[in-house]
């Protein structure tokens, strides 16, 4: 079997691609699961239209969280999601995404496991990297902040002596 795996020429995606090359085609594709694999690398002004048009066979994509709960990042996969760029539909994924939607905490992330088990055993996506963001800063730069989210907050900084 042949795959064609689709992703942008940008910073990061560079080294996800030497990985996918290196480990990804020869070790796991080929030796292990009969698969070779192509990397097509696409300029991101073009990638990007084709990822969300559903060009590719398969495709790099990521995402940032913007607020603190795991239906941030999972709904990305409710089939009527306008980023849900891998056009992944389960009816059983989305009636679990909308049993999600209430003030109770413990139904809330139940809810959220249940949607988490469809999609993995769908392999609606394969999660390959998770981003890190490591940081120097001088014991005299005060009041800064660095969320979990990868944003910067310098409004209240000052240096101390």
């Amino acid at each position: 079997m042949k795959i064609c795996a689709a992703t942008g020429n940008a910073g990061k995606l560079r080294e996800l691609r030497r990985i996918l090359e290196a480990q990804g085609h020869e070790v796991v594709s080929q030796k292990e699961l009969g698969i070779t694999m192509k990397i097509d690398v696409v300029d991101w002004s073009s990638f990007t239209p084709q990822r969300r048009a559903g060009n590719y066979e398969m495709a790099r994509n990521g995402w940032v969280m913007d607020y603190n709960d795991a239906s941030n990042m999972i709904e990305l996969f409710y089939s009527t999601n306008g980023n849900n760029d891998g056009k992944y539909n389960s009816k059983a994924f989305d009636a679990a995404i909308d049993k999600s939607k209430v003030a109770d905490s413990k139904a809330h992330f139940d809810a959220l496991h249940e949607a988490e088990k469809i999609m993995s055993e769908d392999y609606a996506c394969i999660p390959v990297a998770y981003y890190n963001d490591f940081w120097l800063q001088k014991s005299t730069l005060k009041g800064t902040w660095h969320s979990p989210y990868g944003y910067w907050y310098f409004q209240y900084a000052y240096v101390e002596g």
